[in-house]
């Protein structure tokens, strides 16, 4: 990865325009920290129930790509929903940070960006739906400031009075550490100026506290889709963290997992990848069936267990060699609001020509069931099919 840890840097950013302006002020040290924010009275907090009803339910909605507006206007008009927070986001570009005594923390060489997965929020209205811990954080969030997720943190390196420094000349000052669930598992949350800014405000999914009957909601609420086919429902307990695409680990999570790299954009959805990211995580071998590969080195002996499965099972024809689209592969997602997890090495596509993104599933449900077994979950059931794609997620059963 192209990083420096070590020494001084003038670091600093600006967030331009009838949003946010941040003025700086050179340090002894050289560098620069943003002045003492303006106090700004907060609105109180809104609490979820009163005692005497008991804490109401909660849902997550979320459609592909973007949040349906039909779906967000029935939602938030619903008089069975006491509150709602729309969630914004995308990913955003760091370039380098320090820490709040102004030691630099990441430097990247110019051109080179480390991605991070940002969400944006009403701080009043997302701060009843976060751990209670972290309402105050929440609602406190303002114009040019940040919070990280732990997993983030440690990544990051950084605690409250960190600085990262984005790409296009954006500075964020952290001003909380939060539990991951407080943001949807998200590195970075802002709130929605912040994001506009960065061009990172794409409207991605909804969280809203009810009462009444969930499937009677779900009905009425499903009929009001202007522009997607479908809508994902969930739960607490449902799903990791309440957030878009939560059939897959979040970006976060995948970092820790298998490594951060950095990585420099170009024309369309690939990118170029730190090349020492790859000679450590990435590996050649061959596989059972599908022949040759590159994928990440900790997801080869599942693979192979799965294929080796298939093998022992008498099932080796439900996978067509010619259908395998390959493991490793640096580029974003179709909705280029992530990046895929091909850009790891940790997805393989299987039966591709017949199982083609936005298609019905033909895979074989034994095939299916071999793999999940093996910790890989797969794209038939996804709001847009991808019933090829086969995805690392957790230790084999």
């Amino acid at each position: 990865m192209k990083r420096s840890l070590v020494g001084t840097a003038a670091l600093a950013g600006t967030l331009t325009g009838a949003l946010f302006m941040a003025r700086v002020q050179d340090s002894g040290a050289g560098v620069r920290e943003p002045e003492a924010p303006t106090t700004v009275v907060t609105p109180p907090i809104p609490t979820l129930a009163p005692p005497e009803d008991g804490r109401p339910d909660t849902l997550l909605a979320w459609t592909a790509d973007a949040l349906d507006p039909g779906l967000a206007d029935a939602i938030t008009s619903d008089p069975a929903v006491r509150h709602t927070s729309i969630v914004q986001g995308g990913i955003v570009d760091l370039v380098s940070s320090h820490d709040a005594e102004g030691a630099v923390v990441d430097s990247l060489e110019d051109g080179w960006a480390i991605p991070l997965d940002l969400v944006a929020v009403d701080p009043v209205e997302h701060a009843p739906f976060a751990v209670a811990a972290d309402r105050a954080a929440l609602a406190e969030l303002g114009p040019g400031e940040a919070l990280l997720g732990q997993t983030s943190a440690t990544l990051r390196r950084l605690g409250p009075g960190g600085v990262l420094d984005l790409a296009g000349g954006v500075s964020l000052v952290v001003i909380a550490v939060v539990d991951d669930a407080s943001i949807g598992g998200a590195e970075v949350a802002v709130d929605r100026s912040t994001a506009e800014a960065l061009g990172a405000s794409r409207e991605r999914f909804l969280l809203a506290a009810y009462d009444g009957d969930r499937a009677t909601l779900e009905a009425r609420w499903r009929t009001r889709l202007t522009v997607a086919a479908d809508v994902r429902f969930r739960a607490p307990g449902e799903t990791p963290y309440l957030r878009d695409s939560d059939a897959v680990l979040p970006p976060a999570q995948i970092k820790t997992r298998f490594g951060e790299f950095s990585y420099r954009r170009g024309e369309g959805d690939e990118f170029e990848q730190d090349v020492a990211w790859q000679a450590t995580y990435l590996v050649n071998t061959e596989l059972p069936i599908i022949g040759p590969v590159r994928c990440h080195r900790d997801v080869i002996d599942a693979l192979r267990g799965a294929l080796n499965e298939v093998k022992r099972a008498g099932l080796a024809s439900l996978i067509d060699p010619a259908g395998f689209q390959g493991c490793w592969n640096p580029r974003l997602t179709r909705s280029r609001i992530a990046l895929s997890r091909h850009a790891w090495g940790v997805a393989v596509d299987l039966n591709y020509d017949q199982n083609r993104t936005g298609y019905a599933s033909v895979q074989d449900p034994r095939l299916l069931e071999i793999f999940a077994r093996w910790g890989f979950t797969d794209g038939s059931g996804w709001l847009v099919p991808d019933a090829g794609h086969f995805e690392y997620v957790a230790d084999p059963a």
